[in-house]
């Protein structure tokens, strides 16, 4: 198949699109001169949002401290201006793209407990190497395959067959893309990061996730790349992909290594027992997102 099927794709009209505030927000967060009140205000122009933000911030995932955060602008002093909209890009795709699609158990849903993996494990060894990536390392992980929910959406028996393909054949999950579509999640992951305006490290991860050494954000995408690897060594994956693979072994491991970050310090074994239950802490965050937030906290601005 020729790359009529990504041409097609930048041709849809109806393809989802974030929120207003949600784009608002991100476009704020590009201002050196932001501020908490700008970007509290702006959540607050669509209520719903902001109940899910708060709840998000009070969750096990984000929460700091004992007490509860009852406004977004104490979310913002505890947690951090980056946190908050790391956190409303994340709610902001989910209530786009929701986790189950028409047929329950779907690959949407396996997709989604996939990325919420490699998310989670990607802040675990963003804290074991003091990478300091302020949440963006979640928000790439969680973000960094979203060409393939726009795949199955639009070209659903084709998609199908390219995952059955890369499991019959062993191949990456990509390569069958190609073969069977033409194009890959990482060229229309790209391009879907790029019309919805997301920040620059999140349309290079999805671009280069696979091949992290033609990144501009080398070590953020290389942290992914890893994190994808563990999560489908985990059984979290949507595709084929579930190759043998040494991570010392892999590019991504090297760009981090020759960038200064002590990967040799990493303690492989234990970080593979630590993340054994990860799927508890998947179906945790996929409820916790998917209920309703407390309208009366996300009113009270003060």
């Amino acid at each position: 198949m020729d790359n009529s099927v990504f041409e097609t794709i930048k041709n849809i009209e109806e393809l989802p699109t974030l929120p207003a505030v949600a784009i608002e927000v991100i476009g704020l967060s590009r201002r050196p001169d932001v501020s908490i009140k700008d970007v509290s205000e702006c959540i607050y122009k669509d209520p719903p949002l902001a109940a899910k933000v708060l709840k998000m911030a009070n969750s096990s995932f984000y929460r700091r401290g004992s007490g509860e955060v009852d406004t977004l602008h104490r979310a913002i002093l505890l947690m951090g201006l980056n946190e908050i909209i790391n956190i409303t890009t994340s709610v902001s795709v989910l209530s786009i793209l929701p986790p189950k699609g028409s047929e329950g158990e779907s690959v949407r849903e396996s997709f989604w407990n996939h990325c919420i993996a490699t998310g989670l494990i990607a802040k675990r060894i963003d804290k074991e190497l003091g990478m300091k990536s302020m949440g963006r390392e979640f928000v790439g992980g969680l973000l960094h395959d979203i060409g393939k929910i726009i795949l199955d959406e639009y070209f659903h028996d084709e998609f199908m067959e390219a995952r059955a393909f890369s499991i019959d054949v062993d191949c990456p999950m990509f390569a069958a893309e190609m073969e069977v579509l033409g194009t890959t999640h990482m060229e229309v992951g790209h391009f879907l990061a790029q019309k919805w305006n997301l920040p620059g490290y999140i349309a290079d991860i999805n671009h280069h996730h696979h091949h992290p050494g033609e990144a501009q954000y080398k070590d953020i995408t290389s942290l992914i790349t890893i994190s994808d690897l563990l999560a489908k060594a985990k059984e979290f994956s949507c595709g084929g992909d579930r190759m043998s693979f040494s991570l010392t072994d892999q590019e991504a491991w090297h760009i981090l290594k020759q960038m200064g970050h002590p990967v040799l310090s990493l303690d492989l074994e234990r970080i593979t027992f630590e993340i054994e239950n990860i799927g508890e802490e998947v179906r945790r965050y996929i409820a916790t997102i998917s209920e309703p937030g407390s309208q009366e906290s996300a009113h009270d601005r003060d």
